[in-house]
């Protein structure tokens, strides 16, 4: 997996659109997709960026090293609305999971269907 795609899934983890995520580290969507599609690199200036913005840990953008999120529970004090904001979070991370999930199933029947057929034809026509 690249620096690029790693990125994609700390802007998904985020819950961010590819409009507000550049524009957190001060890019265009435009100039962001460009990274995110591995037509330009993640440069210096956007890994720092990562970092104070979003508190990225580079050692997990680099090469998946440690966590992909240096701190997830800021040194605050706990309020009700911090607890409020942290279940939201834990709920939406949960719906992500379940579409992902999903996502994968499909995938893999898909995967499954196609070898049957590849595996039928070959019994067919016999293979090469």
């Amino acid at each position: 997996m690249t620096e690029n795609q790693r990125l994609k899934i700390i802007r998904k983890f985020l819950g961010m659109t590819q409009v507000d995520f550049g524009a957190s580290i001060g890019l265009t969507q435009a100039g962001y997709s460009d990274i995110e599609r591995g037509k330009n690199n993640v440069s210096g200036k956007i890994k720092i960026m990562l970092k104070q913005v979003h508190k990225v840990n580079l050692a997990w953008l680099e090469s998946s090293d440690g966590e992909m999120i240096d701190s997830i529970l800021p040194n605050e004090e706990w309020s009700p609305e911090r607890f409020a904001d942290d279940q939201k979070q834990i709920e939406n991370l949960k719906v992500e999971i379940d579409r992902l999930n999903a996502e994968n199933k499909f995938y893999r029947d898909l995967l499954d269907s196609k070898l049957k057929m590849i595996a039928t034809l070959e019994e067919r026509f016999g293979k090469g």
